[in-house]
């Protein structure tokens, strides 16, 4: 082995989980007590930063009301913590080689606790977003580390739990995230999301501190870190996405600033591609994109989760701004699918060495457009019938997110060597993050189109000459809604109608995405696995597919 796979191998040693088998230096193992309160920690850390992916989703309206700014603001405070998510990722196993998992994981923990404390007291939407650029960037800097920290204490016959128990955390930010987080907002006031983020962080970070800091000693990298490809990055992503963010407010490119933001991330991006594909160490290694499976497996995995969390979000925020949903109830319509997304996910597990994951990964798309068809038929705004309607559907989904992560994680890690696997599972779940960050700002731009057509046909058909208006008019008058008040309430009515029609567009419009997916899927390689893989490659290939669920 070479000094530059050694220097590798270090870096990503959070990753690769290598050093998993490693006794702690000098010390025996936690005792039964000592080991609950670890598990608790970790877990604690994990479930904090996946919970305020999924439960800010249901709090948003009240944010912005209390920020003082329009509802599309919604949309930056969501992606801007996505966007620091994303970034964290490439840069967490270095800084744990350079300073040591336990002292990155104590003051990642602190950071976030400091930026939920600046969340909770600012009134400015400028120092709210900052504090939710803290959260994102520190909370994702643990996603890694928790779970090398928490695997390392469990014996060898033990860590298969000791994963899926870490991964149950995955599933907050769609099914209890969204839910309590309405509770939240409904009962105690949004604020308090963000109050209880500040003790909670800290508790994590003292049982952490009390249990594992004089276990595991720094290490020290040889590696360089790829500082000019971490700043170009950055750059590209920050003022694209704040495009995506502001050019529906700004006009898009009738905006000069919209175009100057344009500009300069096209050309961070340019830039950070060339860099990358010729320096020595690489932030990211984009080279694994001349793999046609990993290329299509995680294209296809970046765009199912930006129309999943993107339909999510926007259903999510028109439940309570069209139909008048509290929080807590639009948070309730996701909590089917609690019911089959672990378990299925634990069934793909076992079936997926026995199968092509191509055929896998296309069945599950075709399950998801399915469903995209179902959901475009039902009214979410009628409240007699939320419930009824859409319990199936999101059955039917959680179904598909049960098995859209093993599959494709499979089809694209497969052919690669274990080091090449570590990198690709960082890429893969990077974009799989900025896919939820393009997500919310897309869709509900979109939406807003389709919206806005549908009511401008509505209002065209809805005159004195047609019977349907003469006959709703006639209607709102029996009510005792005359003149200006009858046509005002027509107004209203056509508008919510029409958003109903948008969002139905938007349900339709992913259907064929999916189904474009099942398609694209056959271009790839088969993958199909000869043998029956050993206990610790299904280990290391459990724990990598956990990586990419998360958050």
């Amino acid at each position: 082995m070479s000094l530059d796979d050694d220097n590798t191998r270090t870096a990503w040693a959070p990753l690769t989980h290598d050093s998993l088998n490693a006794e702690p230096a000098g010390k025996s193992r936690l005792n039964a007590s000592q080991f609950v309160l670890l598990n608790v920690a970790l877990l604690l850390g994990n479930v904090l930063v996946l919970f305020n992916t999924g439960a800010f989703a249901s709090i948003s309206l009240h944010a912005t009301g209390e920020l003082s700014v329009s509802p599309s603001h919604a949309s930056w405070i969501q992606t801007y913590y996505f966007i620091s998510l994303a970034i964290a990722l490439p840069v967490s196993a270095w800084l744990a080689a350079r300073f040591g998992e336990v002292r990155l994981y104590l003051v990642a923990m602190l950071a976030m606790a400091l930026g939920s404390l600046l969340c909770s007291l600012t009134h400015e939407l400028t120092w709210f977003l900052l504090g939710r650029v803290v959260q994102g960037f520190f909370g994702g800097l643990t996603i890694p580390l928790s779970q090398t920290l928490l695997l390392r204490e469990y014996p060898e016959a033990k860590k298969a739990f000791g994963i899926s128990l870490w991964s149950m955390a995955a599933l907050s930010p769609f099914t209890f995230g969204p839910l309590l987080g309405g509770w939240i907002a409904d009962q105690l006031g949004w604020h308090w999301l963000f109050y209880l983020n500040v003790p909670l962080p800290l508790l994590s970070a003292g049982l952490v501190w009390a249990l594992l800091f004089d276990r595991f000693p720094a290490m020290r990298s040889l590696r360089p870190f790829d500082t000019a490809g971490f700043i170009l990055l950055a750059i590209a992503l920050g003022c694209l996405q704040t495009v995506l963010n502001q050019g529906q407010d700004e006009d898009w490119y009738n905006s000069a600033f919209i175009v100057l933001m344009a500009i300069a991330g096209v050309l961070a991006l340019t830039c950070f591609i060339i860099w990358e594909l010729g320096t020595r160490y690489p932030l990211l290694n984009l080279r694994l994109f001349a793999r046609r499976n990993f290329a299509i497996g995680t294209v296809g995995l970046s765009v199912s989760f930006l129309l999943m969390y993107g339909l999510l979000s926007v259903l999510l925020v028109r439940l309570q701004s069209v139909s008048g949903y509290t929080s807590f109830l639009a948070g309730a319509v996701l909590v089917p699918l609690l019911f089959f997304a672990k378990p299925m996910a634990g069934f793909f597990h076992l079936i997926v060495h026995r199968y092509d994951a191509r055929l896998l990964v296309c069945l599950n798309m075709l399950a998801f457009a399915w469903f995209c068809y179902l959901t475009s038929s039902y009214d979410f705004f009628q409240r007699n019938s939320w419930f009824t309607n859409t319990l199936w559907s999101q059955l039917l989904e959680g179904f598909c997110l049960g098995g859209l992560f093993v599959p494709m994680t499979t089809l694209f890690l497969s052919g690669l060597r274990p080091k090449r696997q570590t990198q690709a599972v960082e890429l893969g779940g990077m974009l799989r993050i900025l896919g939820g960050s393009v997500a919310s700002p897309l869709l509900g731009v979109l939406w807003e189109r389709r919206a806005a057509f549908h009511q401008s046909h509505l209002a065209e058909t809805l005159t004195a000459y047609d019977a349907f208006g003469r006959a709703a008019v006639a209607g709102l008058n029996t009510a005792g809604f005359h003149g200006p008040l009858a046509t005002a309430k027509l107004a209203v009515a056509t508008g919510q109608h029409a958003a109903i029609l948008g969002l139905d567009d938007m349900f339709r419009l992913s259907m064929w995405l999916f189904l474009g997916m099942a398609a694209l899927v056959w271009f790839a390689h088969p993958v199909q696995q000869a043998h029956q893989p050993t206990r610790q490659e299904e280990l290391r290939e459990t724990a990598l597919e956990t990586l990419v669920e998360e958050p």
